[in-house]
């Protein structure tokens, strides 16, 4: 287990090394999905800025869940409902959305505004499960940008009734 583990940490760690290179959000390209690269997509392009006065918390705008379908769907409804718990401080509902094994212990400070661009989704195939992992940038409140890769775990012990749910957030 705790082997398991390593390797997968393992993994994640060159994931994050190999993309801080990544490119700026200006040389973004319109949304394909594809399960083998990690070429980041703009999310809402069309979307004007808003602003309100900075007491006012403002709604998040959500990933548009009809350009997905299958596994990807089922991930991006994890990143929906992710932004919809940080936004309503419902910390029950945020946790249940991660994987016992998680390092997540509890909800951050922070409210997800949108999620600005998104990587491709990669899956790949493990012993006992499927392994999601995307590249997303999210605009928190206060305008702030921040870089994360998810993680997603479909255990296939599970067979049928498997559902994915988040093993992290780097």
């Amino acid at each position: 287990m705790i082997r398991k583990l390593a390797f997968i940490l393992g993994v994640m760690l060159l994931f994050v090394t190999a993309c801080q290179s990544k490119t700026e959000p200006e040389d973004t390209q319109k949304p394909d999905v594809s399960l083998s690269t990690n070429d980041e997509l703009p999310v809402d392009e069309d979307e004007p800025a808003v602003s309100t006065p900075q007491d006012e918390v403002v709604p998040p705008e959500y990933v548009d869940e009809s350009k997905y379908s299958g596994d990807e769907l089922e991930m991006v409804k994890l990143m929906n409902a992710r932004m919809r718990y940080l936004y309503e401080k419902d910390e029950k509902g945020y946790m249940s959305l991660f994987a016992p094994e998680s390092p997540i212990s509890g909800m951050p400070s922070y409210t997800v505004r949108k999620i600005i661009s998104m990587g491709d989704i990669t899956i790949t195939e493990q012993k006992k499960l499927y392994q999601g992992f995307v590249i997303i940038t999210e605009l928190e409140e206060g305008n702030i940008e921040s870089s994360p890769t998810m993680v997603f775990w479909k255990k296939k012990a599970d067979g049928d009734a498997a559902k994915w749910i988040i093993a992290d957030i780097d």
